[in-house]
């Protein structure tokens, strides 16, 4: 990801209108911001973004390292380009599918928030803490270190106290996490952020938003869906609910709601109405880079193709598109795993191609016996089918081949038996290996897209992540390779 080389820079009037919400937002919650909040006044400030849904506990690992790349890159491109570069995390404090945010995996099993108010699609940054603190000490004795689970358990006390949601207690957890690296925590949930973007939310009323622009071309059928309106109406009573078009009117509804009922001019109506318009998926890049202008955004895979499916929106509204940097991955290799052998090269198996790859590395470990009686069966049915077209003139192809294809099919079922047989023989082996597929698969998912980044570090967590951040690997995506008991070595 080469940074931006061209002169661009954070425009004057979004900059500091983000640096007054930033102040506020910490201010509200009795938190002091960390130091880079005030570079935010240098006219060639800039910022690397990384956005993420507000999960329980830090949900999977790739969280953490989707923030942890971006404050690496913030630093090293502050180096090598002479200028401030500051770390933003971009709450999705909009998304309404609580589904997705509320599970955390501890040791031995997952565990599982049931907000309150999920009768209609509340932002789930407004959903209230109401039985956080239980999900949180059932976790706390499955895996996660005490020093981890108490301040965590004391972010979310005070922010009960203070009357936040859960997007106040997720920035706490954040600023206790990634504060004194830098990390600045946006809530884009505000009105005076919206107010600066009320040409995106008329676009999509007017009919000349990202359907229109995208309609009859390639990205329009891409990974993420194409509303006709990517806003969504925030309601006080109803959530977050779509808008769509009114049959009757002709207009836009959210729900039982007609919107702009009067007939003004949407761009003076949206302008009013800003804090209520909720960007869809593909809308909040826009939004996001309407205000952030940013230096490079780090994505996920997902993320990185509904980022690039709209490029052209981005031409449409004369919004510069970042660089974007695909997120540095960790992988923990447990003792069990590494006996065995696996690697990154290995892959990521699901249980069946596990079970096959442990047991032919087994096979293999009994030396050349297996294979040097199967190269004589071979060369035995090569013999008879040889003797067969000399010295029988052919007469006994058909026979000679139904002999192979028996033996073989004996042979084969010989061999299960015998990968049967070092099963059992080596039960306390195969239940390591089971366990160690376990610790990196399950599913068929990758351990970062479940396992929870606390979890798998343990009392390591504070040396891995400045292990992280110190190494000088440039700007291209890493794979990091850590051990419970050793330190990690980037790929």
């Amino acid at each position: 990801m080469p940074p931006r080389t061209d002169s661009e820079e954070w425009p004057e009037v979004q900059r500091h209108v983000v640096k007054r919400v930033l102040e506020e937002q910490y201010r509200r919650a009795g938190l002091t911001p960390p130091d880079q909040l005030s570079l935010l006044a240098q006219r060639d400030c800039r910022a690397v973004v990384a956005g993420h849904q507000l999960v329980v506990g830090g949900g999977a690992a790739f969280f953490h390292h989707k923030i942890l790349s971006a404050i690496r890159v913030s630093r090293q491109l502050t180096q090598s380009m002479g200028k401030p570069v500051v770390p933003v995390f971009w709450m999705a404090s909009e998304d309404h599918d609580w589904q997705e945010i509320s599970t955390v995996h501890g040791t031995e099993r997952e565990h599982t928030w049931t907000p309150k108010g999920i009768d209609h699609p509340v932002p789930v940054g407004q959903l209230s803490l109401d039985g956080m603190q239980d999900v949180l000490l059932t976790w706390a004795e499955d895996g996660v270190v005490s020093e981890v689970s108490d301040g965590m358990l004391e972010d979310l006390t005070k922010a009960r106290e203070n009357g936040e949601t859960l997007s106040g207690a997720m920035r706490r957890w954040l600023h206790r996490w990634y504060g004194e690296c830098g990390l600045l925590v946006l809530d884009p949930d505000d009105a005076a952020l919206k107010a600066l973007a009320p040409h995106l939310w008329s676009a999509e009323f007017e009919g000349s938003g990202i359907h229109s622009v995208l309609a009859g071309v390639a990205p329009h059928k891409g990974d993420a869906h194409v509303r006709e309106n990517s806003v969504f109406w925030l309601d006080d009573k109803a959530g977050r609910i779509g808008v769509v078009r009114d049959n009757d009117g002709g207009g836009w509804r959210a729900g039982d709601k007609i919107l702009n009922l009067a007939g003004a001019d949407w761009p003076s109506w949206c302008a009013e109405h800003a804090k209520q318009c909720s960007p869809g998926v593909l809308l909040r890049p826009l939004y996001q880079e309407t205000l952030l202008h940013s230096l490079a955004v780090v994505v996920g895979p997902g993320e990185w193709k509904y980022w690039n499916q709209i490029q052209s929106a981005f031409v449409h509204h004369n919004i510069p598109f970042p660089p974007l940097r695909l997120r540095d991955h960790g992988v923990v290799i447990s003792e069990e795993a590494a006996r065995l052998g696996w690697s990154l090269e290995t892959g990521w198996l699901h249980d069946e191609a596990w079970d096959r790859w442990v047991l032919d590395r087994w096979v293999e470990a009994l030396g050349e016996a297996v294979p040097q009686h199967e190269s004589r069966l071979l060369d035995w049915h090569d013999a008879v089918e040889q003797w067969s077209k000399e010295d029988m003139d052919g007469t006994l192809d058909g026979p000679s081949g139904a002999l192979r294809a028996a033996t073989t099919k004996a042979w084969n079922q010989w061999k299960a038996k015998l990968r049967k047989s070092l099963k059992g023989t080596r039960s306390q082996e195969w239940t390591a290996a089971r366990r160690a597929c376990a610790s990196l698969v399950r599913e068929g998912t990758p351990q970062d897209r479940w396992a929870n980044w606390h979890v798998l570090a343990g009392e390591h967590h504070d040396s891995w992540r400045q292990e992280w951040l110190e190494e000088e690997c440039g700007l291209a995506a890493q794979v990091w390779c850590f051990s419970p008991d050793q330190e990690g070595t980037n790929r």
